[in-house]
């Protein structure tokens, strides 16, 4: 569908039309970009090379861009609408087109003396190009061809200008300068910043190409640094650091590694804010998660295996891990974590909890009443000596406790749920 080049003007026939701009997201995670499928099309409309509204596009949205004249790739990193960069190019188009005057799209440019000339052919009004604008420095680096001064530009330059596909002449740029890349002009206070955060979310091609491997210690050392300094309660900086990976499913195994250690309860208490971010409506990051606590008991096997029980029933309390991840992972131990014997050991010592949990979902299945299914609490006084209290299972997510009563359990013995 054909659009009115001003789109101010709503008469159907109105000479000047370019086509709607068609934009096509490509790639995942933070290496998503966005190719502007017809902006060979767009750019012959408007009298313009394809390269200005593209980095008009990168300048207004702060994002980087790639341009391959030869395939015809014009593309913005980042994922944008087609909506969106119509209404950008809009802005290009009375920027950088349309005769202030005239209002007509009929204008040339021409670079002299590092200032950008405009003339309407319509109706002869000449004017100045705002150098302020950041896509001016660009310009006046890559000027449009001129009738007028080519041949001139070409001899103070010493070099002849490069026609690309589409007909457009393009200067080599044959200064001595090393950036390679200055298409920017000085950013205006107070954007400095602005520009450094959204480059820096860009700079992510690298990592990306790493193994899973490496990139999970690039996540635990960037986790280890923010308990240092005092910030890993910061869950946006840390699920930031997790998708930018693309590692968020997996990020949970880390955390449990540099949150806990024997005081595994009351640190569950402390981060269930920040492991709820995570771990909320995910089963692959709940089962994660799991793993990394079979590498904690693992690891303080002395202290915490008597405690297993508890640690997963604090798990469940909280809603950090779901009912029927907890029954997968007892279900069948896995060697992928921890070794498999030892994790048969922990799901074992879990049996009483688990029981309960099979039992509580096929009492609600079979519609039976609420006082019949009784659910496993383990108090404060069991993290040191093993008891356990009783309390009603959860209706609509509140416990409604009973009269409790408490077993002894000397490390090494079984938990009977017939004792409770």
């Amino acid at each position: 569908m054909a659009l009115n080049v001003n789109r101010s003007v709503i008469d159907p026939f109105y000479r000047y039309k370019m086509p709607r701009l068609q934009a096509k997201v490509e790639g995942k995670g933070n290496g998503i970009k966005t190719v502007i499928a017809n902006m060979t099309d767009i750019a012959k409309a408007l009298s313009r090379p394809p390269t200005y509204p593209t980095k008009f596009f990168g300048c207004e949205l702060g994002a980087q861009t790639n341009v391959d004249n030869k395939n015809e790739r014009y593309i913005v990193n980042g994922e944008h609408d087609a909506n969106k960069l119509q209404d950008l190019l809009d802005i290009f188009i009375k920027k950088f087109v349309l005769c202030p005057a005239c209002d007509n799209p009929e204008t040339v440019f021409t670079v002299k003396r590092q200032v950008i000339n405009s003339k309407c052919k319509a109706c002869g009004h000449a004017y100045v190009i705002d150098p302020k604008h950041k896509l001016s420095t660009f310009i006046i680096k890559n000027p449009p061809p001129s009738s007028d001064n080519e041949e001139s530009e070409k001899k103070q330059n010493g070099g002849s200008p490069v026609e690309d596909k589409n007909g457009f002449e393009f200067k080599e740029n044959l200064d001595n300068s090393d950036d390679l890349d200055d298409d920017w002009a000085e950013p205006e206070e107070g954007e400095g910043e602005k520009l450094t955060a959204h480059i820096g979310k860009l700079v992510i091609d690298k990592d990306l190409d790493k193994s899973v491997d490496e990139r999970l210690d690039m996540l635990h050392q960037f986790f280890v640094k923010a308990k240092k300094d005092n910030t890993i309660q910061d869950s946006k900086k840390l699920l930031n650091e997790a998708e930018r990976l693309e590692l968020k499913n997996k990020a949970p195994l880390l955390l449990a590694d540099v949150l806990f250690d024997t005081d595994v309860l009351n640190q569950i208490d402390a981060y269930k804010i920040l492991l709820y971010r995570f771990l909320k409506d995910d089963s692959k990051a709940q089962r994660h998660f799991l793993g990394g606590i079979e590498q904690l008991i693992e690891k303080n096997k002395n202290q915490l295996l008597r405690c297993a029980p508890h640690i997963v029933k604090k798990l469940y309390d909280e809603d950090l891990v779901e009912e029927e991840v907890l029954l997968a992972w007892g279900a069948k131990p896995s060697s992928k974590y921890i070794n498999k014997g030892f994790a048969k050991e922990i799901i074992t010592r879990c049996q009483p909890v688990l029981k309960w949990l099979e039992e509580a979902e096929e009492d609600s299945e079979d519609e039976s009443d609420d006082d019949d299914d009784v659910e496993v609490a383990f108090d404060e006084r069991s993290r040191e000596i093993g008891t356990i209290s009783t309390e009603q299972p959860k209706t609509n997510g509140i416990h409604k406790p009973i009269e409790a009563k408490a077993v002894k359990v000397e490390e090494g013995d079984e938990i009977d749920i017939d004792d409770i």
